[in-house]
C-alpha cells in the first residue's frame, strides 16, 4: 500500500494539515518542523500524487533545469544535487541541454516556462543578452542561475568564486617555479571571464606576462587550441585551462605532439570532473562541490516558488586539488 499523509502524521503525532503544509513548503511551517516531516516522508518512501496536487495547488511540481552540456559530468552532478533536494518535497526535474547555443537556450526556456513552477539555468548567454531574462523575471518567472551569472541581472544565483579559481590555479604554477604560464580561455560567459581575470591578477602580482589564447569549454576546443599553440613554436612551460575538458583535450594534443606532461608542459584545469583523477596523467584541478551547488539552487528556487521574493547569491568555495599533471603531485 502507498504511504499517505495520514501515515506520516500518525508516525510523527502531528496533524495531516501540518504534514501537507510542510510538504508543500507553506511559510507558516517552521524550518525545523518541515525538515523533520520531510525526513520522515523520505524514510517512509512517500510519493505524492502529482496530478492531484497540481489540481489542488495550481502548481505543476516540476522544475526545469537548463544546462549547456549533459555529456559533461560537471552538469550531471549539479542536476543530481538539485534532484536530491527537490524530490523529497515532491518535485521532479525536466532537464534540457543547449550545447552552449544561446538561441537554443532561449527556445528551451520558452518551452519550459508554461510546464514548470520554476527554472534553474546555467546560461550560455553573454551579459549583453541578459535582457531576455530580465523580461521573463519581470513577467513573474521564477529563475535561479547556477554556475554562471549575467552581469546586471537581478536574480538568485549559485556560483563558485571564479576569480579565486583562476588565482588558485595560476599561483600554484608560479609556486612550482614556472614563469611562462599560459591560459586557455573559455567562451564569453561569466565563469570563463572571471577565471581569466583571476589568472591575469596572479600573473600581474608576480610581474609575469599574461599569455592568453582563445579556446572553449570542450575537449575538442582544448585539443584544437593546443595544436595551434604547439604549431606557433612559442609554448609556455605551464598552462591553466578554463575547465577540465579543455585541459584534457590540450593534454591529448601535447601527447600526440610528443610532449611529456608535466615534464615539457604542466597543466591545471577547473571543475574536477569525475574521471580527471583516472587519466594516465591525473589532472590537477580547482574543485568545488557540484552537489552542494545543485542543492543550494533547489533551495533558492523553492523559496521563490513559495513567494519569498528576495534574491540571494550563494557562493561555494573552491579549493586546489594537486595531482600529477602540474608536476607537483605524487606519481
Amino acid at each position: 500500500m502507498p504511504v499517505t499523509l495520514e501515515d506520516i502524521a500518525r508516525a510523527l503525532n502531528v496533524s495531516k494539515m501540518t504534514v501537507s503544509r510542510a510538504i508543500n513548503n507553506h511559510p507558516e511551517i517552521s524550518s525545523e518542523t518541515r525538515a523533520r516531516i520531510l525526513a520522515t516522508a523520505q524514510k517512509m518512501k512517500y510519493r505524492p500524487n502529482q496530478f492531484a496536487r497540481a489540481l489542488m495547488t495550481k502548481q505543476s511540481y516540476l522544475i526545469g533545469i537548463v544546462v549547456p552540456d549533459l555529456m559533461h559530468s560537471y552538469f550531471a552532478e549539479i542536476c543530481r544535487g538539485v534532484e536530491t533536494h527537490a524530490r523529497p518535497v515532491g518535485y521532479q526535474n525536466l532537464i534540457c541541454s543547449t550545447d552552449e547555443e544561446p538561441r537554443k537556450e532561449m527556445d528551451e526556456i520558452e518551452a519550459l516556462l508554461s510546464r514548470t513552477d520554476g527554472l534553474i539555468v546555467a546560461s550560455a548567454l553573454s551579459a549583453s543578452e541578459a535582457k531576455f531574462y530580465k523580461r521573463l523575471i519581470s513577467d513573474g518567472a521564477k529563475i535561479v542561475l547556477i554556475d554562471r551569472v549575467l552581469d546586471g541581472l537581478r536574480c538568485s544565483a549559485v556560483t563558485t568564486d571564479d576569480v579565486q579559481v583562476g588565482r588558485l590555479a595560476t599561483e600554484h604554477l608560479i609556486k612550482l617555479g614556472h614563469r611562462k604560464i599560459g591560459h586557455l580561455r573559455g567562451p564569453d560567459v561569466s565563469t570563463a571571464l572571471k577565471r581569466c581575470h583571476g589568472y591575469r591578477e596572479a600573473m600581474s602580482k608576480a610581474k609575469l606576462k599574461a599569455l592568453v589564447r582563445d579556446c572553449g569549454f570542450t575537449e575538442n576546443d582544448g585539443y584544437a587550441a593546443m595544436e595551434k599553440w604547439i604549431a606557433a613554436d612559442d609554448l609556455p612551460s605551464a598552462i591553466f585551462a578554463a575547465n577540465d575538458p579543455a585541459a584534457i583535450g590540450a593534454m591529448a594534443a601535447a601527447n600526440e605532439a610528443g610532449l611529456k606532461v608535466p615534464d615539457d608542459v604542466a597543466f591545471v584545469g577547473a571543475g574536477s570532473i569525475h574521471y580527471g583523477d583516472m587519466l594516465r596523467v591525473p589532472l590537477t584541478t580547482v574543485s568545488w562541490s557540484k552537489a552542494e551547488m545543485g542543492q543550494a539552487a533547489a533551495t533558492l528556487l523553492l523559496e521563490l516558488i513559495a513567494g519569498k521574493k528576495k534574491n540571494r547569491t550563494i557562493r561555494i568555495a573552491p579549493e586546489l586539488i594537486v595531482r600529477c599533471s602540474c608536476g607537483g603531485g605524487s606519481k
